[in-house]
């Protein structure tokens, strides 16, 4: 697994070239006449689902550090990109810089982003007009890349009806086979777009800047005291795994709970004015709904509802607080 996370290989599962918003994307980049290039080739899984999924391509050119199948080229593609190509169909490696210090393992000292398949992104981009990438669905909130992004699709994996002793009917179909780390398809064109197309596999969830006019002004009031133990705000930031749970609540109501530093699921909260909690949680419910929760952190998996688990990153909290803030409302009126 070491050596996998090293050249932050996951090698793909399931099929989401199938899904309406590729194929547009397929016929508006002529992938039938294309040679197509997979710089990431791994075990050439790619080319497989594009098959299944009935799209042809003219050829294709596999390349990877290791390859995984015959016909791969070995090359280091973020050191020595392969030039003269239209079409980039990949699942470029993901590895956080954070997780490869942590671990020892090597990160590539020519680039400053934070996690090796933006960097492997940024190559795919910079040489290739058309490019369609499996990368991490924290993407979108990113704000990287956007002027070529036409659509992002989150994959969200389908669950199956399969009833075994050791199960409940359930049976749950991810992107990858080694994680359950939530999955997006960004879908790039070779000219500007005017905004991004926003998907959960193919149902249309809105526009990005649609989308982001649900959400409340940032805010930068530090009277607002994360980790306070003394609060007089409780915040559980994270779904279970049965439904949307994230809520604002009274401290009391996380009882002894003993505030961790680092903790970013469960917190209380110094709001140096009463709060009024039912009005918090009408707000974030709202968001939630008008969002559909695109601006949330998907979670390790799923939800019984078939939703990946959410978390509310601290800094929307802040905003959502903040709106109930004495004198903004004085302001307002």
């Amino acid at each position: 697994m070491d050596k996998k996370r090293a050249n932050g290989r996951y090698y793909t599962r399931g099929n989401p070239f199938r899904l309406k918003p590729f194929h547009r994307w397929a016929k508006d980049s002529d992938l039938e006449q294309q040679i197509v290039l997979e710089p990431f080739a791994g075990a050439k899984d790619i080319p497989q689902l594009i098959d299944l999924a009935y799209l042809r391509c003219q050829d294709w050119m596999f390349y990877d550090i290791e390859p995984g199948a015959k016909g791969v080229v070995q090359r280091d593609t973020l050191a020595d990109f392969p030039k003269g190509f239209n079409v980039c169909i990949t699942n470029p490696p993901w590895l956080a810089r954070n997780s490869a210090t942590r671990r020892g393992l090597p990160f590539p000292e020519a680039t400053n982003h934070d996690d090796l398949y933006k960097y492997a992104l940024e190559k795919c981009l910079t040489h290739c007009e058309w490019v369609a990438a499996i990368i991490p669905e924290a993407f979108i909130r990113s704000s990287l890349f956007l002027h070529r992004l036409s659509d992002f699709i989150s994959l969200v994996p389908q669950t199956q009806n399969v009833t075994t002793p050791d199960n409940d009917g359930r049976k749950t179909s991810y992107m990858f086979d080694d994680t359950e780390h939530p999955v997006g398809l960004a879908l790039f064109a070779p000219h500007e777009t005017s905004d991004v197309r926003v998907w959960r596999n193919n149902q249309l969830l809105g526009k990005l800047r649609e989308l982001r006019k649900h959400l409340p002004l940032p805010a930068n009031n530090r009277s607002i005291v994360f980790n306070e133990p003394q609060g007089n705000l409780g915040l559980i930031a994270i779904d279970n795994t049965v439904s949307a749970s994230i809520r604002f609540c009274p401290p009391e109501e996380l009882g002894e709970y003993k505030v961790r530093t680092h903790c970013r699921s469960i917190t209380k909260i110094g709001v140096p004015w009463p709060v009024d909690i039912d009005m918090l949680n009408g707000q974030l419910a709202t968001i939630r709904e008008k969002t559909h929760d695109v601006f949330l952190t998907a979670f390790k998996g799923l939800r019984r509802d078939g939703h990946y688990r959410r978390r509310l990153d601290w800094a929307l909290a802040r905003a959502i607080v903040d709106v109930d803030h004495p004198q903004l409302e004085m302001n307002i009126e």
